[in-house]
């Protein structure tokens, strides 16, 4: 028979079908959950330091149990990678199904990569893919590292700060932002920013949460005349204001809009 079921009775589920279902599960995301010390990086000279987590990756459940030291180039700049590399060999010893088994596992590990990470596809014949978890810099002996944010969660709907001056209209009005599942939704009504500075200025999204490059989305106007589409800047410091023209009406903004965190 050509069509099988692999959660049958008496099969067996390999990795790479195991992972073909929870790659489909997770939307083909490779995101870091939220467990242990989320991949927390400290840097002493040019040895950077990553702390224990958990992070799916094509479907494959990755962790570090205790943190892991990783010696970053110097002079350069890049990423710090976890590894999934199926071009390797795991070693075993003992015998399946007896408590002597055992797997040191070759086919993940981390990295210092410089330049464009490879992100084959691994259910689909690919075989390496390097996930970021942080941006680094050097020099001849010190380096900095950035985390990347790319977490698997729902913060819930969180309240935007605003810039001194801005006030809402009506009693059901708000400014927030939220991170579900790595995606960040922004959502905006009755807002009034006739009084902050310049007449335009919203507000920032947290730094963790802004967009990797400067957005410009659509975002409405409400007055007298009626409903007036509006630019909305979304800086890639989290930075966000409005296109006027004119004598637009600046006292009932609203905008909804989403955008993956990188």
């Amino acid at each position: 028979m050509a069509i099988t079921m692999y959660q049958s009775d008496r099969n067996t589920v390999s990795p790479a079908n195991d992972a073909s279902l929870y790659t489909a599960i997770t939307l083909g995301q490779s995101v870091i959950l939220p467990r242990g010390n989320k991949f927390n990086i400290t840097v002493n000279g040019l040895v950077a330091t990553i702390g224990t987590g958990q992070a799916i990756i094509q479907g494959r459940l990755i962790e570090i149990t205790q943190p892991e030291t990783l010696t970053l180039p110097a002079n350069s700049s890049g990423y710090i990678a976890i590894v999934v590399d199926l071009t390797k060999t795991n070693d075993v010893s003992g015998s399946a199904g007896t408590p002597s088994y055992s797997v040191k596992v070759n086919q993940v590990y981390l990295a210092a990569v410089k330049g464009t990470l490879t992100q084959d596809d691994l259910n689909n014949g690919g075989f390496v893919h390097e996930m970021a978890i942080a941006k680094f810099t050097t020099t001849t002996t010190t380096a900095t590292a950035t985390v990347q944010q790319n977490l698997m969660f729902d913060t819930g709907w969180q309240s935007i700060p605003l810039v001194s001056g801005n006030r809402f209209v009506g009693g059901d009005s708000f400014a927030q932002f939220r991170l579900l599942n790595n995606v960040v939704h922004v959502r905006i009504k009755g807002l009034d920013v006739s009084h902050s500075q310049n007449g335009n200025q919203i507000g920032s999204l947290t730094p963790l949460f802004s967009p990797d490059a400067s957005l410009y989305v659509e975002a409405h106007t409400v007055g007298s005349s009626g409903v007036n589409v509006v630019g909305l800047n979304v800086r890639s410091d989290g930075f966000m204001f409005i296109d006027f023209v004119g004598p637009s009406n600046r006292s009932n903004v609203s905008a909804n809009f989403s955008y993956p965190l990188k």
